[in-house]
């Protein structure tokens, strides 16, 4: 599904209009897609609907005319004379009177009559305003969303919760707090962007009516990953495969403290189907590794304290050049002599290779090394390392995820997964993709590393690096969205992702 500003949108506008697609057509069709999102959604009786005066405002007129004649009680008010509507949300409001004409009221002055019908309805529908907010709402507009805020409704927002920027995450000032917004032919910015995201409630996307010729023109922001596409790209499992056909991956972590981060990567990339894993990393570990990971095979390294040593790579090389894809990083410690070693690692790899936690620590003043692992690397930071790596605050990385993802990937030439809520995944081509699973179950060490394993062991199993990227982010969310069904967010643990990753594999493959 594609995320599109309110310029694209508007721009859509105008390419319908130009081909005679009417704006009365595209808001009829918007408002009936919004009743009937009501109808079928939620139990309601008596709605009130509140309108401004622009094209959102339509759309909810619309709306409230469908649900009218769908036999819901409807109150109905502007906050606009109607006089002061746009021409074609006059003609809807027009065309809502003519039907019931007791149940629209203009506004001009006080707002107790739209208070009356907050207590009155068990739904109310926001279509104060829509894509074009740039600013704090203030004056009536703002203490009608505070009315819509207070009611002891379900409330609706029409594609946008009244207040919210359209393309951007941030929060002007007052906006409404939707239980649910039925979003107008594409995902916005804000839809998907925290702390907007927070407010919008659970989120539709209807279509209003443009020709695909004409959204086919318009190139997105970005697009959202759906279990439809994750399942047509699993990397198939030829029947008479075997664990070479599936891929052998080499991991390289793990340091004293620090040896779960290296058995949870290494179980990520066997659930998702790697045929041999072999993690490599100090040989200070190998006791407990052999005895904890049985599924795959160890490899002691040269180490120094607990950690590695700067010999380990001659050691490690064999093992490199039988590897089709290599993970390095989880829990390796940012001592100077590992970063040694994964410098090496980056100018020798000839596969495709995935970055993580510290291995992406000696990039600090060597991000030209990404250079050598240019269209085969994928690196998966948080917004706080990618800081460190670009001297950018966390806060603006955050904020700006979208366009940071993007300009990061496209000049490195690598798939970078920029971790939170959403991970934004850029590719080197300069497309964004952002997956919309996940909970705050995944805020707990580890369960980055195994998202690190899932990564690694789709690329063993035949996905190229940004699909394997997109997979992976799209799993492991969707992996803690699943076991909320039975267990708290916040008592979830990463083993918990790996003991449930087969069984939500086994629903994407089917679905």
């Amino acid at each position: 599904m594609d995320v599109l500003t309110g310029a694209q949108i508007r721009e859509l506008d105008r390419l319908a209009a130009k081909e005679g697609l009417a704006t009365e057509v595209l808001m009829e069709n918007a408002g009936q897609a919004a009743a009937d999102v009501i109808l079928h959604r939620l139990a309601v009786s008596r709605v009130a609907v509140v309108a401004g005066k622009g094209g959102n405002g339509g759309d909810a007129l619309v709306a409230a005319r469908r649900l009218h004649e769908a036999g819901i009680k409807v109150r109905a008010f502007t906050l606009s004379p109607f006089k002061d509507l746009s021409q074609v949300s006059r003609e809807k409001a027009e065309l809502l009177a003519a039907v019931a004409p007791d149940a629209l009221k203009a506004l001009p002055g006080e707002l107790t009559k739209l208070k009356e019908a907050l207590l009155w309805a068990d739904c109310a529908v926001d279509g104060l305003v829509g894509i074009g907010v740039d600013r704090p709402l203030k004056g009536r507009y703002a203490q009608a969303v505070q009315a819509i805020n207070q009611a002891s409704v379900r409330r609706v927002a029409i594609d946008l919760p009244s207040g919210l920027p359209s393309d951007k995450g941030n929060l002007l000032g007052s906006a409404v707090r939707a239980d649910l917004t039925i979003c107008m032919a594409a995902y916005k910015p804000a839809h998907l962007l925290y702390p907007a995201r927070s407010l919008c409630g659970q989120i539709e996307v209807v279509g209003v009516g443009y020709p695909r010729r004409l959204t086919e023109t318009v190139t997105p922001l970005a697009r959202v990953v759906d279990k439809d596409w994750v399942r047509d790209k699993l990397p198939p499992r030829p029947p008479a495969g075997h664990k070479g056909t599936f891929g052998r991956v080499l991991v390289i972590a793990g340091s004293i403290g620090m040896s779960g981060a290296a058995i949870l990567c290494c179980q990520g990339a066997l659930r998702t189907g790697a045929g041999r894993v072999t993690l490599a990393a100090p040989k200070a570990l190998n006791p407990i590794l052999e005895t904890t990971l049985t599924e795959a095979i160890t490899l002691p390294l040269p180490d120094e304290e607990g950690r590695l040593s700067e010999s380990a790579f001659k050691t490690v090389s064999p093992a490199l050049e039988r590897a089709d894809v290599l993970a390095v990083g989880p829990g390796l410690s940012r001592h100077k002599a590992v970063g040694q070693v994964v410098v090496e690692l980056l100018k020798r790899v000839k596969v495709p290779v995935v970055l993580d936690a510290d291995g992406l620590f000696p990039l600090k003043s060597q991000l030209k090394l990404l250079k050598e692992v240019a269209g085969r690397a994928v690196l998966t930071p948080h917004p706080g390392e990618l800081s460190r790596l670009i001297d950018r605050p966390a806060s603006e990385i955050d904020e700006e995820r979208i366009e940071v993802a993007r300009s990061f990937a496209h000049e490195h030439g690598v798939v970078l997964v920029l971790k939170g809520r959403p991970t934004a995944i850029g590719t080197p081509e300069g497309q964004v993709y952002l997956n919309p699973t996940g909970n705050t179950g995944l805020a707990t060490g580890g369960s980055g590393d195994v998202l690190t394993g899932l990564i690694t062991g789709l690329i063993a199993g035949g996905a190229s690096p940004a699909d394997a990227a997109i997979l992976g982010a799209f799993l492991h969310g969707y992996t803690a969205d699943y076991l909320v069904h039975d267990i708290a967010e916040r008592s979830i643990i990463p083993s918990d992702l790996i003991n449930a990753l087969p069984f939500v594999i086994a629903e994407v493959e089917r679905c």
